[in-house]
């Protein structure tokens, strides 16, 4: 897939000049970019929702409101600790819309998975006590991931810490109404 298939300019917002498609998902597009308004021309992830093809407008309204409920997770989260993304921008152009996040060299869990085999169990316990670090931020937020998976944590190339990603399928536990 390349970024002619997926439509998106070279320069968004007069600002991100893109690089490459790092995926495509169900609701978005995701590409590497480089921040041209910053003087070490940062990289930075900029997640595109995808235009829902569906006439119903509540259905759209709703998968808007959940794009924007992501950007806002990551401002009050990313800010406070650095296994989480920070969020950068959030903008609309022309009814598409766009969340700008930090970019984090290095490769998902299941990339390095796939790439050496099975990890030692010493490797496996440092990750997982890092991890449970950053769950108890997050809870103690009232948040919930609800998609933590390899692929969905990055292993920053820098210090090997894991950083939580993809924020899409988040839960706020406050407020939550149960059915009985």
């Amino acid at each position: 897939m390349s970024q002619e298939d997926i439509k998106i300019p070279v320069l968004l917002s007069e600002r991100y000049r893109i690089i490459s498609v790092l995926g495509s998902g169900g609701f978005c597009d995701t590409f590497l970019a480089e921040d041209t308004q910053m003087p070490s021309g940062r990289r930075c992830v900029i997640k595109q929702l995808k235009p829902v093809n569906n006439n119903d407008f509540q259905v759209s309204q709703l998968v808007q409101k959940r794009f924007q409920r992501e950007a806002a997770i990551l401002e009050q989260l990313g800010g406070a600790s650095n296994q989480i993304p920070s969020l950068y921008a959030y903008f609309q152009t022309v009814e598409q819309f766009y969340l700008v996040q930090e970019w984090i060299d290095g490769q998902t869990l299941l990339q390095k998975v796939q790439q050496r085999g099975c990890l030692s169990e010493s490797e496996v316990v440092s990750i997982l006590i890092s991890l449970l670090e950053v769950l108890e931020y997050v809870h103690s937020k009232g948040i919930i991931h609800r998609d933590i998976k390899p692929d969905n944590i990055m292993l920053r190339s820098s210090d090997s810490k894991p950083v939580l990603i993809d924020f899409g399928a988040v839960r706020e536990t406050m407020g939550t109404v149960l059915n009985t």
